[in-house]
């Protein structure tokens, strides 16, 4: 199960000058037990939680906000200047609304993705 999107049209910019602070921004969000849907559980026991697609410890083994979005599974493009941008999203939805959230504040003004889900339906994430 699951409900499969893809970009159709993306100029959603992170500036190099602001990666470091969307970085942090992503990676607090692991402090947030409340908003991970992904989990294991030991008899009827929550052992451990974690975004869905992502791995538990994502702080620990992502050093950049380029590899935490391509573990959500954006393909990410670097500009020459070092800046990225979120290029591409073909798969199941996770919780990737949750992290675009987390980086709009330093993501470039006017930028967006257009995205397209599996049953035709579109709608925008706008900066």
């Amino acid at each position: 199960m699951g409900y499969y999107v893809q970009i159709v049209e993306s100029n959603y910019t992170i500036p190099v000058e602001n990666l470091d602070q969307a970085y942090k921004a992503m990676c607090e969000l692991n402090s947030h037990d409340d908003l991970k849907r992904g989990g294991s559980w030991d008899g009827g026991k929550t052992t451990a939680v974690w975004f869905a697609w992502m791995e538990e410890n994502y702080p620990e083994t992502c050093s950049t906000a380029k590899q935490i979005f391509e573990q959500i599974g954006f393909e990410v493009d670097v500009l020459e200047d070092g800046s990225l941008v979120l290029a591409n999203y073909d798969n199941k939805t996770g919780q990737e609304d949750l992290f675009l959230e987390a980086v709009r504040p330093f993501a470039t003004a006017g930028g967006g993705i257009l995205w397209e889900g599996e049953d035709r339906d579109r709608w925008t994430t706008a900066v």
